[in-house]
């Protein structure tokens, strides 16, 4: 039985999704249908601050050769440095939540989330994997019946 992540809170196998923790809970590679991947929206006061930086960092690279003073372009990196360093903290703060759901049951359920964006993407691969090579096994198994007919 190959297994496709072996991770601390979950472990993909080519029979089963599970979910470790106090009450671990078992989905079968086979009963999952459509997995999918839902991305939770970013801060709203990281976005703001985000559009807010980029404003100034246009307004400032514009105005940048207006001026021959020192302490206006001074001013100019700090208001450029102050937005873009809240939108950072802001995101860091509260990071985007991913999701990975699939179809099971005629319901949707979701399957695992993490609001860290690699090991979120290592989940996500090994699932993929495990249901290309549970259709792959079906597909298998068809042909061979057919044949034996």
């Amino acid at each position: 039985m190959p297994t496709y992540y072996p991770g601390p809170d979950v472990r993909i196998t080519d029979e089963a999704f599970t979910v470790l923790g106090d009450r671990p809970i078992r989905f079968r590679i086979r009963d999952l249908v459509d997995p999918y991947v839902v991305r939770g929206d970013r801060h709203p006061a990281g976005v703001v601050t985000g559009r807010f930086a980029i404003g100034t960092a246009v307004a400032g690279t514009v105005s940048w050769g207006m001026h021959d003073s020192l302490v206006l372009h001074v001013a100019i990196l700090i208001a450029i440095a102050i937005p873009v360093l809240v939108t950072g903290a802001c995101f860091r703060a509260a990071p985007r939540t991913y999701q990975l759901w699939a179809v099971h049951e005629s319901a949707d359920v979701c399957l695992y989330s993490s609001t860290h964006p690699a090991r979120f993407g290592q989940v996500r691969r090994a699932l993929v994997r495990a249901v290309e090579e549970q259709h792959r096994q079906r597909s298998t198994a068809t042909w061979l019946r057919e044949i034996e007919r």
